[in-house]
């Protein structure tokens, strides 16, 4: 383990930007689901939409909604804030880079995603000196997953946490980037090197040692 102070990279939604609650309330306000459909997570909401023809376009039209118009109502995962602060303790670089589109999909609203994320960011006391203590300049976001990628290398990230398998084991990681993957109980690849971390108390342990 390298000593502190690193640079850690962190993506942004569904790793630090928590919607299980979400995505089930807005489908079914936007009447994606029948009234009274219950979808506690993410994962159950994108199963349910995606049985269909037309699934994976209902699905893309949901997270347009989530991630602009409805994003207010997300949360910061559960100990993600106390992981940021001993970070930022310990003198620590954080940057969030996120790949996200500029607008949503199928968006008759053509909310900008992006300013949307920042809002959420400055709600939650990322940019506070008496919060987490980032800048604006401190959030990337870039249209494609290889342009994410990039901007991971050019950062000079030590590690990178991500929700995603595929994005810490994509062909054109930085291998000098330590990857660390969010998988919150959720199942993951097969057959994979990555190491599971169900929560932000246990990257907080991988990252600086037990919680203290």
């Amino acid at each position: 383990m390298k000593p502190a102070p690193f640079h850690i990279g962190i993506d942004l939604d569904n790793t630090l930007i928590d919607y299980d609650r979400v995505f089930g309330q807005v489908a079914v306000e936007i009447g994606l689901v029948p009234e009274g459909t219950a979808l506690s997570s993410k994962v159950a909401t994108k199963s349910y939409l995606t049985n269909s023809a037309q699934g994976e376009k209902v699905w893309m039209r949901l997270q347009g909604q989530v991630y602009g118009r409805f994003i207010k109502r997300a949360q910061l995962f559960a100990g993600a804030g106390n992981c940021l602060l001993r970070a930022r303790s310990a003198g620590c670089t954080i940057s969030i880079v996120s790949h996200k589109t500029k607008r949503g999909h199928f968006d008759k609203h053509k909310i900008n995603l992006w300013d949307a994320a920042r809002d959420w960011l400055e709600d939650h006391q990322f940019f506070d000196l008496d919060g987490y203590g980032l800048r604006p300049a401190d959030v990337h976001f870039e249209e494609t997953r290889d342009a994410k990628i990039d901007r991971i290398r050019s950062l000079g990230c030590q590690f990178f946490v991500d929700d995603l398998p595929e994005v810490l084991s994509h062909r054109d990681f930085p291998s000098g980037v330590t990857p660390i993957w969010f998988a919150n109980s959720r199942p993951g690849p097969v057959s994979t090197p990555l190491v599971a971390h169900n929560s932000w108390q246990d990257i907080e342990a991988t990252l600086f040692g037990s919680a203290h």
